[in-house]
């Protein structure tokens, strides 16, 4: 029974720090987690700063892409950022 319980908790742990399957998740993702980029101190201020600009109209799927093809490179990360504004 304990190990039932135990691996129930661990499930709703793992599901709770999974990524959003979002333009704006999988971007902030790549900012946040993989880059450790500066400009965010946290997942959820990417998230909401990327979901603000998505209700906005800007194309955050591009976005996500061009970040992701930048490859933690700042600079380009920032063009990214000019690009879809």
């Amino acid at each position: 029974m304990f190990r039932a319980v135990l691996a129930l908790l661990f499930v709703a742990g793992c599901e709770s720090a999974a990524t959003p399957a979002t333009p704006c998740g999988e971007m902030c993702d790549t900012l946040v987690r993989d880059c450790s980029y500066e400009a965010f101190p946290s997942f959820e201020s990417c998230l909401q700063g990327c979901e603000f600009d998505q209700t906005n109209g800007r194309d955050t799927e591009g976005q996500k892409d061009c970040v992701q093809q930048a490859e933690c490179d700042t600079f380009e990360i920032v063009e990214c950022e000019n690009a879809y504004e």
